[in-house]
This record gives C-alpha cells, structure tokens and sequence, in this order.
C-alpha cells in the first residue's frame, strides 16, 4: 500500500459513522486499560506497565494512521484532564506520533489469517508488530518524552543537577530504558496474540451486519 494512497484510505474511513463509534468505544477502552488502580496494569519492581496502547494499535490497524492521530488526542487529554497535574500539550506530540506509526505499520494488518498466509507473511507482521512497536518505545517513550519531562517538567535547578552528576542519556534511561526493555517482550506477545483476533472479530462482524 503506497504512503499517500494509506492516508488517502485513512481519512477516508471517517466518513463511516462504524469508524466513528468504534474508536471512540477503542479510546474509552485504552484509557480505562492506564487508569491506576485497576487490575489491567501492574507493578514491576520499581515501574509500572500499563496497556491501553492496544486500543491505538487496534484503532490504526482497522481504520489507519489519520484515524489513529485524531484518536490520540481525547487519549491523551481526557486522563491528563482528570489527572493532577493537568493537561500539558508538550505530550500531546509523542502520543500523536504514536497514531501515526502505529497507523503507517499496522493499517491492514492480518487481512489474511496467520495460517493462510504462509510462513512467510506470518513473519512478515511479527516484522511489522516489532518495528512499530519498537520505533514506538525508542521514539516516542524514550527519546521524546524524557526530552520533553527534562526541558518542561522538571522543577527549577533539577536539569542542571543531573547533567552535573552525569548525562542526560543516564537519566532517561534510569526513567524508564529498563521498563521499555522489560515490556517489549510482553507488548510483542500481545499484539501478535490479540490484534489477528480483534481484526478477524472486527471483519465478520461488519460483513454480518452489512
């Protein structure tokens, strides 16, 4: 599928009132899937791994990387709302690009089932699962959100002391490198295991209802 023609077949789906109601139940899902407290998250030693990201993958595997975009933002926004510390906009953009890699990656994902298509094309998504979710973490949880805590976030002074007691690579990485390590495994496991399941759901149940 050509970038621009995936765009194109993207925002198209936002026409479809199914596309509309789908994501917004997905949205609803990923945020209640990251709220603290409940049991679809867990605690390991020092950090916690949470998995509404599914429902962005799932959204940008049915409907693509413009669907995945604008759902990223109530994503987003809505828990920062309800949150304490309030809605910082700065986050906005590693979640955004999130949508879109997931999007250009995952946007038709499994069309076939896994045992049909071959070894082959079955390695071919764990490529693709692997890749996303991989440029994901290194990108967007990695890279730009310790950018944006450590320039923004911080309180005054804070910055300074930990580029005088080491590197700002240390720092992020202690955050959260080790977590993104741990959880990738657990993420692949997932997304393999769940997304071929939720896309075949979705497919019967839009040609028994059309």
């Amino acid at each position: 599928m050509k970038i621009l023609t995936m765009f194109y077949d993207s925002a198209s789906e936002l026409k479809s009132i199914r596309c509309l109601t789908t994501t917004g139940v997905l949205v609803a899902i990923g945020i209640i899937l990251n709220m603290p407290g409940l049991p679809f998250s867990f605690q390991l030693a020092t950090f916690k791994i949470t998995f509404g990201y599914l429902a962005i993958a799932t959204i940008a595997m049915l409907y693509g990387p413009v669907v995945a975009m604008i759902a990223a933002i109530p994503y987003d926004l809505i828990p920062a709302a309800m949150g304490a510390q309030g809605v910082n906009f700065f986050f906005l953009i590693p979640e955004v690009l999130i949508g879109l890699i997931f999007g250009i990656f995952l946007y038709g994902y499994a069309s076939r089932g896994i045992i049909k298509g071959g070894a082959g094309w079955a390695a071919w998504q764990v490529m693709r699962i692997a890749f996303a979710r991989l440029l994901v973490m290194v990108v967007c949880y990695f890279l730009l959100n310790n950018f944006i805590i450590f320039l923004v976030m911080l309180p005054p002074g804070r910055a300074e002391q930990i580029l005088s007691e080491g590197t700002f690579w240390a720092w992020a990485f202690a955050r959260n490198g080790v977590k993104n390590i741990v959880q990738f495994p657990i993420d692949m496991v997932l997304m393999f295991t769940l997304l071929p399941i939720i896309n075949n759901a979705y497919r019967k149940a839009v040609r028994y209802n059309n």
